[in-house]
């Protein structure tokens, strides 16, 4: 079965969709909402139905992973966006994620999905690479009709040393692709990056790239779906565009100072002091962005579906950071670009529905249009500069989920 039509998306992708559609709740014209409607110090938080859900700032304590998780996000923050590299990726499209091992995206969400490293011979990624710190993936499409344009995904991971990052590129370019039916790929050669491995499937017009430069991996995988249906083989355009991908990668990544080895571990868990804010994901969450952490205004919009849109949105309000864990919980410049960020209202697939009993100021939504990956109900709610946004297939769970949410922030202050 052709990648990219026919399967199941990763929920990473279904939670971006979902928190598109909450700005464009937020910011489209439609049934008028009052960000004022609610003082904080008026809502009795004992009220509130959070169902199971915590109701106060977490402490946030460090595991084995968090030094390597929180290396993955400065490097997701140091990373280009899809768009700066081809202007015409202004489709986001899941596959984002900070890792601390090569197996996390290969996780049982991601499976049928698309996975970061698509249809890489997943036999290279179920253990890590030795020298192996950390790695974050971005992705994005040409056409939000993914029969049209073609996908990139930009991966880089971080390793030890030079001579590691060299040695995983060359082992994981020799693994190839699953046979889906194209085989498992033929060698191809870049003369921009003699270094570099490359594996393409003739038949599925895919194309993947492994190449070392210092410390760093750069992996891309170029899939042209466009040519594949109108049976047109063009390895060299395929080529091109990994070898710009690298390029601006590896051009971006000037700026960014990898932590020594040796401090990694130490890296602090929630140098923001966001994370404790955000409700945290319950075990086997379906319904977010499959990890937890920060990111600053660049790096949130990896995240995004609509990156343009959302670029202008984050301007204007002056988002500066998003923690991500059962929701999203926007940073913005101060209380009154918190309310601008979600006064505006619905497009015509976004009808407003109540909002939860004894939090009438959050603003709640139910999609009914044709993007069948995006959540049903979606809910926002201002505390002081923030913005807060969560996502469900159930309408009262959505409800407990940002009453919850609201009553952490009001614990937290």
């Amino acid at each position: 079965m052709r990648y990219g039509t026919g399967r199941l998306r990763s929920v990473r992708l279904r939670a971006a969709a979902a928190a598109v559609l909450a700005i464009t709740a937020l910011t489209t014209t439609g049934c008028g909402f009052d960000s004022h409607a609610t003082a904080a110090d008026s809502v009795d938080l004992s009220k509130l139905d959070t169902g199971s859900y915590a109701t106060a700032p977490r402490p946030v304590t460090a595991t084995d992973a968090s030094g390597r998780i929180t290396e993955a996000l400065r490097l997701g923050n140091a990373m280009p966006l899809p768009m700066e590299i081809d202007p015409a990726l202004t489709h986001g499209d899941g596959g984002v994620h900070p890792f601390a091992h090569v197996s996390e995206v290969l996780r049982p969400e991601m499976n049928g999905g698309h996975s970061a490293f698509g249809w890489l011979n997943e036999a290279a990624f179920t253990n890590d690479p030795a020298g192996f710190v950390a790695g974050f993936a971005t992705a994005a499409r040409t056409d939000a009709d993914e029969s049209l344009g073609y996908r990139l995904t930009d991966v880089v991971m971080v390793f030890d040393n030079d001579g590691d990052a060299a040695a995983a590129a060359a082992a994981a370019g020799a693994n190839g692709f699953l046979d889906v039916g194209f085989g498992t790929g033929e060698p191809a050669q870049s003369s921009a990056h003699p270094a570099a491995h490359l594996s393409w499937l003739p038949g599925d017009q895919y194309l993947a790239t492994f190449y070392p430069t210092g410390k760093y991996l750069i992996l891309t995988l170029v899939d042209n779906t466009e040519n594949f249906y109108a049976k047109i083989s063009d390895l060299p355009d395929l080529i091109a565009k990994s070898d710009k991908t690298i390029d601006v990668t590896a051009d971006k990544l000037k700026s960014f100072q990898p932590t020594a080895p040796d401090q990694v571990d130490s890296l602090p868990v929630d140098p923001q002091g966001l994370l404790r804010l955000i409700l945290p994901r319950p075990a086997g969450d379906q319904t977010a962005h499959a990890f937890d952490g920060v990111l600053d205004r660049h790096g949130a919009l990896h995240t995004e579906s609509d990156v343009v849109l959302a670029r202008s949105l984050y301007d204007k309000a002056g988002v500066d950071a998003v923690a991500y864990g059962a929701g999203a919980l926007y940073r913005t410049r101060d209380e009154n670009a918190a309310k601008d960020f979600v006064k505006s209202n619905v497009d015509k697939f976004l009808h407003r529905i109540d909002s939860p009993p004894g939090l009438p100021s959050a603003f709640c939504v139910k999609y009914h249009g044709p993007d069948v990956h995006a959540f049903p109900f979606t809910c926002s709610v201002v505390y002081g500069h923030y913005v807060a946004t969560v996502w469900s297939q159930q309408q009262q769970d959505v409800f407990q989920r940002i009453s919850a949410q609201y009553a952490m922030l009001a614990n937290g202050k």
